[in-house]
């Protein structure tokens, strides 16, 4: 387990360039739920990505596992993506699910999927063709999703880490040491940045992090063939963004929608009562009441902690 204490260590111990280099690069953003509005720096992510990627790295070189390298290539073209909105403050909404099926492409390009999904009561389906093109789509879904939840002092990762545990108990039950470590080695990045992200967070993981989450995510339900465990672990990112796109109706500039989800009084957050504010999970959990960010966070992150539950389940149900 080596690769993964790689990744611990080089994410908790790289946080503070990364922190310091948003200080002078100017890349940060203003924290809109802390009633004094500091600035944060959004340059997070990239620890969270050098250090998954140095784990990624130590195990290709130690034990020769190439299955790393699509997977490498695919995180780090995900987190480019990410960067860039990080610098121009943002990307073309529409153009940017166009941009995130360029990080599919190295898993296609090494042919590294197996295409006969396990479907409940179909069994294994027969999806060569199709199989490529939905893999091009899984990654832009995912990737938006978690981005999506990124919206509070250590949303992105408290959400995040359910899915990488699920993964990792049924590649531990498979007996599958490769997929076993890939999973381990992304539980180590994310955990190891909770310390700057949580609340009062240090820094922001921006963009470049939740989309390499997002992307890892994407590879290891690809590769490591658990897409249906995967869907339902995801559920409640899916739903969270396939909710903003249906209430504000379509894809849209977050600064076009103008109005926020949530709104803070007295310290606390509570849903704004603009009938066509965004529907979010956010502010679902805060409707009719005013709940502390800490605890907004554990909400969130306990719904997607029992919808890996259920993705765990549902694997052991279709003999997985």
């Amino acid at each position: 387990m080596l690769e993964a204490v790689v990744s611990g260590l080089v994410t908790f111990f790289l946080a503070p360039a990364a922190i310091a280099l948003g200080r002078r690069l100017g890349i940060t953003g203003v924290d809109v739920h802390k009633p004094w509005k500091p600035v944060v720096p959004k340059t997070g992510g990239l620890a969270i990505a050098l250090g998954a990627v140095a784990g990624m790295l130590t195990g290709a070189y130690i034990s020769g596992i190439r299955v790393f390298v699509p997977i490498i290539l695919s995180c780090l073209i995900a987190a480019a993506i990410g960067f860039i909105e990080d610098l121009r403050e943002e990307i073309n909404p529409r153009l940017k699910p166009l941009l995130l099926v360029f990080a599919s492409l190295p898993i296609l390009a090494f042919e590294a999927y197996y295409p006969r999904p396990l479907i409940p009561f179909l069994g294994r389906a027969r999806l060569y063709k199709v199989y490529p093109m939905l893999i091009m789509a899984s990654y832009p879904i995912v990737c938006n999703a978690v981005n999506s939840v990124d919206v509070l002092n250590g949303s992105a990762l408290l959400t995040s880490i359910p899915f990488f545990i699920m993964s990792a108990a049924i590649f531990y039950l498979r007996g599958d040491y490769h997929l076993l470590l890939l999973s381990l080695i992304f539980l180590a990045a994310a955990a190891a940045m909770l310390p700057y992200n949580m609340y009062p967070a240090k820094t922001f993981i921006g963009n470049s992090g939740s989309l390499f989450l997002g992307a890892g995510m994407t590879s290891i339900a690809v590769v490591g063939s658990i897409e249906v465990a995967a869907i339902i672990a995801l559920i409640p990112q899916i739903m969270n963004e396939m909710y903003v796109l249906f209430s504000i109706r379509g894809i849209r500039s977050a600064k076009g929608v103008g109005k926020r989800p949530v709104v803070l009084e007295d310290g606390a957050l509570t849903a704004s009562r603009e009938p066509d504010a965004p529907i979010t999970l956010l502010r679902m959990i805060c409707a009719g009441i005013k709940v502390d960010e800490r605890r907004a966070v554990y909400a969130m992150a306990l719904i997607s902690a029992f919808a890996a539950l259920l993705g765990f389940l549902t694997n052991l149900l279709l003999g997985g």
